[in-house]
């Protein structure tokens, strides 16, 4: 989740094919931020996940309140924030790793459901708690994501691999990444597709925050999706309107970018003056 903006910082654009769109006359709201109920539930009090999670996480509020916390404003636009009325943390003895639903009456108010006996295997690992806060930041990424507009039944969906790129995005750029996670050093080491997911999505939209674009870019994209929806074929449409070159070249200069010599320029585009709207 990311909800980067701005006051009146340009978005910088490399190589922009066409006439860049009019910038939002939108201000970024200082004020703008999350604010649901927190709820927790213990679905099982006798299980050694329940005990552990209590142990390891005493002030759950306080770890979903810094998930929450907005990032200082970038960009030219406020962000749409989803009305999220409230977030219900479930410890139940599921399979898996922990998983997001809207409930059945209020797609409003959402659920993180934690399988217990995950919980309970988080204590073999070196730092337990970091992988609890890690994926519980995960998942409330997606109790914030949009997909697309209101009325945009018929507007195709973004791949399911950036969605969770985006939230393990949030999760690498809160430090808390599992020490599982590999960063890679050379367009070889890349996941095969960018929209692999997960971990392999996240360093690529890392590379476009921190390289390719600025800060602010996958707040930017968030928000898009809100706003047009992922049009185009294979959302070529969505990314050329944001960042003036579509995905599969912006995955090609990432390659490059990464086989680059290090302190290479390889990937980092010559910015001008250009901006595009996220509207």
């Amino acid at each position: 989740m990311s909800t980067s903006s701005a006051t009146q910082t340009p978005l910088p654009v490399s190589n922009q094919p066409s006439k860049p769109e009019e910038p939002s006359s939108q201000q970024y709201n200082l004020n703008l931020r999350p604010n649901p109920k927190l709820r927790l539930q213990i679905h099982d009090l006798r299980h050694s996940g329940s005990k552990s999670f209590s142990t390891l996480i005493p002030d759950v509020s306080s770890v979903l309140e810094t998930a929450l916390a907005p990032a200082p404003p970038t960009r030219t636009f406020s962000p749409s924030i989803p009305p999220t009325r409230s977030v219900t943390v479930l410890l139940r003895d599921i399979d898996g790793v922990a998983y997001t639903t809207g409930t059945e009456l209020d797609n409003d108010h959402k659920e993180i459901h934690v399988a217990l006996s995950y919980v309970r295997h988080c204590t073999t690992l070196t730092d337990p708690a970091s992988e609890i806060k890690g994926f519980l930041t995960h998942e409330l990424v997606h109790c914030y994501q949009h997909t697309a507009p209101p009325d945009g039944d018929n507007i195709p969906r973004p791949p399911g691999g950036l969605i969770e790129g985006i939230a393990d995005f949030v999760r690498l750029k809160a430090d808390l990444a599992p020490p599982h996670w590999k960063k890679p050093t050379s367009a070889k080491e890349r996941a095969s597709n960018w929209d692999q997911g997960y971990q392999h999505t996240a360093y690529f939209l890392a590379w476009l925050e921190d390289v390719r674009v600025g800060e602010g870019a996958v707040g930017l994209l968030n928000d898009r999706l809100l706003r047009v929806g992922y049009v185009g074929v294979g959302g070529e449409e969505f990314w050329k309107g944001l960042f003036g070159v579509g995905v599969l070249e912006l995955w090609e200069e990432y390659g490059r970018y990464l086989d680059a010599p290090k302190g290479g320029n390889v990937g980092r585009g010559n910015w001008e003056d250009e901006i595009v709207n996220p509207e």
